[in-house]
């Protein structure tokens, strides 16, 4: 009915009327289009001169007091236009010739209003409000007068002033839902949260607007107060309107802001009755707590879905929606128990069993297999049921991935002939699926260098990194970086060495990795060609050590690479993780001197914000 335009009111007064049409001299128009560009360039003074300098020769042309206005206005000069207002307002009582008397008001009424604008940042309130409910008098009781005047209040943050203005339109223009919106901004200004969300809902039952009413109602829980205020009148109105669901929507939304969970699921509920969802409303709510990490919740939505039986319409979405939280919230708490990974092992089984030809399925299996592998620690059934979303579910995306992950899983095993077929095999299945399918090219030509293969690696990786696009070309690109150093005899067998250290760390044998990524940085000189592999080799079983928590000895590692290589390329990670490992140990000062020395040394290092941003949090400033 009312938008709302209060908030978005143009600080700067502009008179909205026609020009009073007077012929202009060519010099007056000359000096016109000139105080137009001097305002146009942002040159208050030169424009405010001209534009007062045309108004003295004609007071009834609209254009010329205008940009007095205007530039008066931008110059803070409210004393000097106060005079002219009251000229102004003289002439439009006296000026009988118009015959829009419509206009007329609606001029009158703004130049009440910017008499009180100006008065108030005069620092005369008492004056200013006279000459708002002068306005007020003068003009027909039309909404544009009310608003006006209350638009001039509210860019003077006269708020409270807005509020009488507007509450005294709807008294006297016999409008109770007028200007709801404008109302429930002014009411959140003042901290009056129980008058605002009345308005809120007035809002919501005259205009449907569920999304404005949402959104007012967010900015009412900045504080305490506010949340407090909020909850006591949308409970109110919630109980007193059961079956009112945009009612309880609102009432939901207020719920789930505030972390209130329970309460929030006990209205979703009445909500799916009254629209007889059969659990669509729940089932969307389930899968919002999920994504907001509140999984008890989650799991809750999803198990009265569920409880409804096979033949509910958005019963496998729940059964999947559930074994994704359970998995969720086990691997966010990091204590999957073996009753725990079961159940959620069945959940996923089930998806499979009931739903075989779906896509849901192709996704429980795949998460079956990795459960498998990574918490239940089991590769051998991994690679079954890796092996069964390939040849069952190949016709979903979903199944590439899982072929990846088993090519993968085989060299982890040391089983390389048999990663290389899969990998070879996923290759020509997956050719629709270019990420994936790139992936399994990478790693044969990882498998090429494991074997010290380096030309044939360096071909096949010079291929990935020709598709710029492509998502793998960076990685393909990195490893052609360290291919390089096989140019040198000494460069050569330190790769192979290298190389090997990387395949004893895939295949999670991290204390022989270490060892022959020592061996490396041992047996290259610092001034050798192939230098930045042993720089590389260091960082890399710092990085190790540090995983495991294995402090002292990763701060070995790092020191060794800053010392020996001070120009080196790694030096501000090896810098950012002993900085890390200090920190840990509770060494605070040498932590903040150990990231300031980042951004002493390495001022154009990637890892400038973040290294500021620990400085500040150790020294308590965020």
């Amino acid at each position: 009915m009312y938008s709302s335009k209060i908030f978005t009111t143009i600080t700067a007064f502009l008179l909205a009327c026609t020009t009073v049409a007077f012929a202009q001299p060519e010099t007056e128009q000359r000096k016109f289009r000139m105080a137009q560009a001097y305002e146009q360039g942002n040159d208050a003074p030169n424009a405010a001169r001209i534009y007062q300098e045309l108004y003295a020769t004609n007071k009834q042309n609209a254009e010329y007091f205008d940009g007095v206005v205007r530039t008066l206005m931008v110059l803070n000069s409210f004393s000097a236009l106060l005079p002219l207002v009251a000229e102004q307002l003289q002439f439009r009582q006296a000026d009988t010739r118009l015959s829009d008397m419509r206009l007329a008001d609606t001029r009158l009424v703004e130049l009440y209003a910017l008499k009180g604008e100006l008065l108030w940042r005069s620092g005369k309130t008492t004056q200013a409000d006279e000459a708002w409910q002068r306005g007020l008098a003068a003009a027909p009781k039309r909404d544009s007068t009310y608003f006006k005047v209350a638009a001039a209040q509210v860019r003077n943050r006269a708020f409270d002033g807005a509020i009488a203005t507007l509450l005294k339109a709807r008294s006297e223009l016999n409008l109770p839902a007028a200007f709801c919106d404008d109302l429930s901004q002014l009411y959140g200004a003042v901290g009056n949260y129980t008058a605002g969300a009345q308005e809120v809902l007035t809002l919501l039952k005259t205009q449907g607007n569920y999304n404005a009413a949402v959104g007012r109602i967010s900015a009412y829980l900045v504080n305490e107060k506010g949340t407090a205020q909020t909850r006591a009148v949308l409970e109110k109105a919630a109980y007193a309107e059961p079956n009112s669901v945009m009612m309880q929507r609102v009432y939901s939304q207020f719920l789930r802001d505030t972390k209130n969970y329970d309460a929030a699921f006990d209205v979703i509920t009445r909500i799916d009755n009254l629209l007889n969802a059969q659990g669509r409303e729940l089932l969307q709510f389930a899968d919002l707590a999920r994504r907001e990490k509140s999984y008890a919740a989650a799991l809750k939505g999803y198990d009265v879905i569920i409880s409804k039986g096979k033949k509910n319409p958005f019963a496998m979405s729940a059964l999947l929606g559930y074994a994704r939280t359970a998995e969720s919230r086990l691997a966010e708490t990091n204590s999957f128990t073996q009753i725990e990974l079961k159940n959620t092992l069945e959940r996923y089984a089930q998806i499979v069993s009931d739903y075989p030809q779906s896509p849901q399925a192709a996704e429980a299996q795949y998460r079956i297999a990795v459960l498998t592998l990574e918490q239940a620690n089991n590769p051998q059934k991994a690679i079954a049921d890796f092996t069964v979303l390939m040849e069952r579910y190949r016709n979903y995306p979903i199944a590439a991935q899982g072929a990846v992950e088993l090519g993968n899983t085989y060299v982890a095993l040391q089983q390389l002939d048999k990663a290389e077929e899969t990998f070879k095999r996923t290759a020509q299945m997956f050719p629709q699926q270019p990420n994936e399918r790139d992936e399994a090219l990478f790693h044969l030509a990882e498998l090429e260098y494991f074997r010290c293969a380096l030309d044939s690696a360096q071909a096949h990786f010079g291929k990935l990194a020709v598709n710029t696009n492509a998502d793998i070309a960076n990685d393909a690109l990195e490893m052609l970086s360290i291919l390089d150093f096989q140019q040198s005899p000494i460069g050569k067998a330190a790769l192979c060495t290298f190389a090997a250290a990387d395949l004893l760390m895939r295949q999670k044998q991290p204390d022989v990795a270490i060892e022959k990524y020592k061996t490396v940085a041992a047996g290259i000189a610092a001034n050798a060609q192939p230098a930045p592999l042993a720089e590389l080799s260091l960082l890399k079983a710092g990085k190790i050590e540090r995983s495991r928590k294995r402090c002292e000895a990763a701060q070995q590692l790092f020191l060794q690479l800053i010392t020996k290589y001070p120009e080196s390329g790694y030096g501000d990670q090896a810098l950012l993780y002993t900085a890390e490992c200090l920190a840990e140990q509770g060494r605070k000062d040498d932590a903040i001197q150990t990231y300031s020395q980042i951004l002493v040394k390495y001022p154009r290092s990637t890892y400038l914000q973040e290294a500021r941003a620990r400085i500040r949090k150790l020294r308590g400033d965020a």
